[in-house]
Parts: structure tokens; sequence; C-alpha cells
């Protein structure tokens, strides 16, 4: 969906929402998306206990819909009167006004089919909410901590410029899923740090995997410095839209980032911090750059009664340069898997 899609949705809830009079039962606030059907326009609606619904208009003769399955948001059939008359519509219904921000990017995603025409909406809603559906029905997740919000605002600073040069390139994020870095494509993996502390380069390692290189791959660290509450800067938030701008798969990156623990139900809290980076270096994970892997030992891994090894980097004290500052496009045109990737615009 265009970024005019995007705002015209979120727009019109929020100008239902802040309405005078909200509906009374059995009654709909309706918003007119501009968005015309082969049956009549799609709605966009409030009722009486303010949850949004997206209303599809469709043949009187229509069959009954009804699924109910996800505890979150329920697709149904409904007659609805209007000063034309009585209309049937599909009625795809938030039940948790907790959801509605997942919600909005459910229904964006069920407009843009209508929009496209290729598929029936009843089609259109049911693929779309069995898609979305895990998330639906997942529970809530605890607020981010500073530390954890500033590694996810850094992971999402490079995913902005991956996904201008390919929406498709939101797949390189692997991190959210438990892979060992950060971003991984066939031959190449970025792993990123960052740190509020202005006057260091010192980086918290977990795990001996996690600067370890991977088979037939090169391995770059983008080392970032961030400004908490600057006079400029950005928002998480601020971030996810950018990156929604580039027209990525919405599930794609919400699931992601539901993986993490970011709700976006907790979207004012977060929108409290905003963020700038300073400065940031990158570096290819190679000798000389300083690490322990399983290597570094004498047989391989950890000493006998030695786990869970974490250790800190300085990359100021290290004999480690970093690399010219345009290799970092090239590595982002690279995970993008953009048709004009070069990796060979890496060379150290």
């Amino acid at each position: 969906m265009t970024r005019s899609g995007i705002q015209i949705t979120q727009d019109g809830w929020r100008q239902l929402e802040l309405g005078a009079d909200m509906p009374t039962r059995g009654q709909f606030r309706v918003f007119d998306p501009a968005l015309n059907t082969a049956h009549g326009t799609a709605l966009l609606a409030i009722d009486a206990a303010g949850l949004r619904h997206v209303l599809v208009p469709v043949t009187a003769d229509f069959p009954v819909a009804h699924d109910r399955r996800s505890g979150g948001v329920h697709l149904t059939t409904r007659p609805l009167v209007d000063a034309s008359g009585r209309r049937q519509y599909l009625d795809l219904a938030c039940q948790k006004t907790h959801l509605n921000n997942v919600f909005t990017h459910l229904a964006e995603e069920v407009l843009d089919l209508l929009r496209d025409g290729v598929i029936e909406p009843l089609q259109a809603c049911r693929q779309t909410l069995q898609r979305w559906r895990e998330l639906l029905d997942r529970e809530a997740s605890n607020i981010l901590p500073t530390e954890a919000l500033c590694g996810l605002f850094g992971e999402l600073w490079h995913l902005v410029r991956i996904a201008k040069q390919n929406a498709a390139g939101v797949s390189a994020w692997q991190g959210p899923h438990g892979a060992r870095h950060d971003y991984t494509v066939d031959g190449l993996a970025l792993e990123v740090k960052t740190t509020a502390r202005r006057d260091e380069w010192r980086f918290r390692v977990h795990g001996l995997a996690q600067l370890e290189q991977p088979r037939d791959a090169r391995l770059y660290l983008c080392a970032m410095r961030l400004e908490l509450n600057g006079a400029s800067g950005s928002t998480v938030p601020d971030l996810i839209q950018a990156v929604l701008d580039a027209d990525v798969d919405r599930l794609a990156l919400v699931t992601r980032l539901s993986q993490i623990g970011y709700d976006q139900r907790d979207e004012a809290h977060y929108r409290q911090l905003r963020l700038d980076v300073v400065d940031w270096r990158l570096y290819e994970v190679a000798a000389p750059f300083p690490r322990l892997t399983s290597a570094s030992f004498s047989p391989p891994g950890p000493p006998s009664g030695v786990s869970d090894v974490h250790y800190t980097i300085d990359l100021a004290a290290s004999s480690a340069a970093p690399l010219q500052p345009e290799t970092l496009d090239h590595l982002h045109i690279a995970l993008a898997g953009a048709p004009h990737a070069d990796a060979a615009g890496l060379a150290v």
C-alpha cells in the first residue's frame, strides 16, 4: 500500500474515534477511503463499543461467512441500512482495542488486495486473516528496556536502507528468528552493535558463536554510537514506518518485531525515546578484529566446566581498521538482494 493509502486508513479511524457522538448499539460510524469494488464502496467503521471494522460490500444473496477462530479478529457477514437502503457486507472486525495497531496493518493488506481487484472480497479477507492469525492470538509482551530498544533501533536503521534497495530485503533480517547474526544472505552476514556511551567503542558480545565467521561467507560488524533524546534523531516507531513506506511485507516485519518483544500497542511509550546516530564504523570480522570463538581454545571450545561465555570488545584499543564508509552502501545492496547487487564492492 502506498504512503497515502496507509495515511488514509490511519486518519480514517482517528477521525471516527474523535467524533463528537459515538454510534448507538447496532449502528456504525463510517469513513469512506475512496475504494470502490464491484459491489460498492468499502468502508472503515467503528461500532458503539469503539471497535474497528472493515466493511466490504457483497451481493444480497452472498452466503453467510462466520469465522471466529481468532479471539482478536472475527469475519462475518451482516446487513446494514443507510439512506440508499439495505446492503450486505463482509465485516472484518477487531475484537480487542489493544490490537488496533496490528489490525490496521491487517486492514491495509485487505484494502490493497481489494484495490488490485485480483481476488474476490471473501478470499481477500480470509487469506489475510489466516496470514495474521498467529500474531493476533499472541499474548502481550513486556516493554523493552532502553538497551534492547537501542539494539532494535540499530537493526532497523540498517533495515530502512536495505528495504529502500529492495522491499524483499526484509527477509535478510534473520536475527529475530534466532539466527546467529542479525542479517544473513548467501555468502554474507552482518552483525549490529550499539552503545549509548558517546565516549567509547566498547560492545558486549554474547557467546563464542556471535563473531564466528559463517562457513563460505564474509562477516561484517557495524558498531554504532547513539545519543539518547538529543536535539535531532528518530524513534523506533519512526524507523518502522520508514520500512513500511518501502512497501515491505507488513506481516513479515510485524512478526519479526513481535519475536524481538516489540509490541505495537506500546507505541506511545516507545515514541518517548528519540535516538540519533552520532557515529558508526564498519569492520570485516577477520584478523586482526578482536574476538573469541571456539577456535580461540585448544582443543576448540571453552575449557571443561566453563560455559555461557560473554565478553566485551574495545574497538578503540584494537588494531583493526574500519572500512571505508561507502562499503556499507555496497553491503546494504548485497543484503537487499537487489538486481544490481555487487559483492565485489565489499572488498576490504
